[in-house]
């Protein structure tokens, strides 16, 4: 039985954990919050105190599955309910792993003392902490944070890898400190932000120690924010970089955005409705001299009776055309399972098919079903009705006229790192076709191209992105998202029409050190955290006598 104090603790930990992971999601958009990321971190250490064994682990995982739950309520919008309850669910669960379980090791193997008072020895964490100096302090804050970069590895590179809630992903409106990703990519600033926080909660952990002080925490800080505030500085010089070698010729893209509801997409009695209404929004567009159109993932029907009327729209114009489909191999074609593709289709003013890619990074449950051969009832979980093949290699669309080589991508490719670091040095810019049409109107949109504004500032590439429903946009290689040229139902970035963009020929930055050596940092990160956890397991276990109960009671 709990004692009244006892309870009276249990609720305050149960509303911290939760409000923790409340204001870790609004750090991300389209709330846009982003102080908030730097409390997190931090706060999560606290949320462990007072605790032991699994229970560090325990209130971890409720801040950590909120975050995750209420950061990806958009599943839930997914039109099937099975499915949607259960990726939400499901995918949180997995993805709030990995915060929860930095936590338990962050207490269990970094922040180890002696709890028996022996010479002076501290009996509590936080006397344990005050005993520490400023040098070890600062080394305890730099491991919390290659742990955490470790664990972003993990979540990005397992089971497919799902790279959406990186702590530094957050950080995206910082603009100077976001072009850090021009080094170490993403999980470099996760490694800033995590470091900064820990240096500076463990200093104020410390304040007593010294003086009674304010501001005695100060000097914890100093090296985490100098380096923050030299990062914003090389960010600011590589921005105005960017902006003094910004090409004036520029070449004119018509980026359609249908806005087609997920339903109606999968209604083939529509088929012919929705290319009719593509086709208009297509006419509208290329009345304004383009030189590529563009039409979004999920868009184009397929069944349709015939293809002319766009063939001949095109050839009017002279604009060239790339769109997303269905690519069957036609040595499967007449058997009964043949192999297909989501692929993206390039196309000539002619009509003539030019070149075609085929999407090699697949979603699970929306694009193949996981181990479906032998568990079918896997299949309830999706709507989809067969199974694709994913691609094999990456392509490259050359525009003639304009001498512009384009990199395609379709759908969430454009938050996978590995995929977008395969553009070589003839790329001018990178091409994404995405649907985001399953979520309707909701944040899924702003933290998808959030994510994609990344790979702009690791590439060092452009960015063009055609959606169904938004946010059709195109990024400069600084990671700015632009939305010019509006012809949409509305300023609602989810409304139906198009958006006419002129985009610079040729701008793109030398090669930046994340695709010489820097997209190696979150695997170092990782492999240091192995190392840490075996040699700590293992001093561990040479010293029974060593007691990792923590008590702040």
């Amino acid at each position: 039985m709990f004692t009244a104090h006892q309870k009276h603790k249990l609720w305050l930990r149960l509303f911290a954990c939760i409000g923790l992971g409340l204001i870790w999601a609004f750090a991300f958009p389209k709330w846009n919050m982003v102080g908030f990321a730097w409390l997190t971190p931090a706060c999560l250490i606290v949320i462990g105190a007072g605790t032991q064994g699994k229970s560090v682990f325990g209130w971890a995982y409720l801040a950590s599955w909120t975050h995750a739950a209420t950061s990806l309520y958009w599943l839930l919008n997914m039109p099937h309910f099975t499915g949607a309850l259960a990726g939400w669910f499901s995918l949180s669960a997995y993805v709030a792993l990995f915060p929860a379980l930095w936590t338990a090791i962050c207490w269990h193997l970094i922040y180890q003392f002696k709890g028996t008072a022996h010479n002076g020895a501290p009996t509590d964490t936080l006397q344990w902490l005050r005993s520490r100096t400023l040098f070890e302090a600062q080394r305890l804050s730099i491991l919390g944070a290659v742990l955490w970069v470790g664990m972003e590895w993990i979540v990005s590179n397992l089971f497919t890898g799902f790279p959406w809630l990186l702590l530094g992903a957050s950080q995206l409106p910082y603009a100077p400190l976001a072009q850090t990703a021009a080094l170490g990519g993403v999980p470099m600033i996760s490694f800033i932000v995590v470091w900064t926080s820990l240096a500076t909660g463990i200093g104020i952990a410390r304040t007593k120690l010294r003086t009674p002080g304010p501001w005695t925490w100060l000097p914890d800080t100093i090296l985490p924010v100098g380096v923050t505030i030299a990062l914003c500085i090389y960010g600011y010089q590589r921005i105005q970089s960017i902006e003094d070698s910004r090409p004036k010729e520029t070449f004119k893209v018509a980026l359609i955005q249908p806005a087609f509801p997920q339903t109606l997409i999968w209604n083939s009695l529509e088929d012919q409705s929705r290319f009719e209404d593509l086709l208009g929004l297509s006419k509208a567009a290329l009345q304004l001299d383009v030189d590529l159109l563009v039409w979004p993932e999920g868009a184009f029907p397929g069944n349709i009776q015939s293809f002319k009327p766009m063939k001949d729209l095109l050839n009017q114009h002279q604009a060239w055309f790339c769109f997303n489909g269905t690519d069957v191999d036609f040595e499967t074609l007449n058997s009964d399972h043949p192999t297909t593709f989501n692929a993206a289709f390039f196309m000539n003013p002619s009509g003539q098919l030019r070149d075609t890619y085929h999407k090699r990074h697949l979603v699970m449950f929306g694009e193949y079903v996981p181990l479906h051969q032998w568990f079918p009832i896997l299949k309830i979980l999706t709507p989809i009705q067969h199974l694709f093949t994913a691609g094999k290699q990456a392509e490259a669309f050359h525009l003639p006229e304009q001498d512009i080589r384009l990199f395609p991508l379709i759908c969430f490719e454009d938050v996978m790192p590995h995929l977008s670091h395969q553009a070589t040095h003839e790329i001018d810019c990178l091409l994404n076709l995405t649907n985001d049409g399953w979520f309707k109107e909701s944040a899924a949109q702003f933290q998808h191209a959030g994510l994609a504004a990344f790979r702009s500032i690791e590439t060092g590439l452009p960015m063009i992105r055609c959606g169904n429903n938004g946010l059709t946009c195109w990024v400069d290689p600084a990671g700015r998202i632009n939305t010019p040229g509006s012809h949409l139902g509305s300023e609602d970035i989810y409304s139906k029409g198009f958006r006419i963009m002129d985009i610079p020929k040729g701008w793109k930055v030398p090669l930046t050190l994340y695709q010489n050596i820097g997209r190696y940092f979150s695997l170092t990160c990782f492999l240091i955290s192995c190392i840490l956890i075996l040699a700590k397991t293992k001093k561990k276990t040479e010293s029974p006598g060593n007691s990792n109960v923590i008590n702040l009671e």
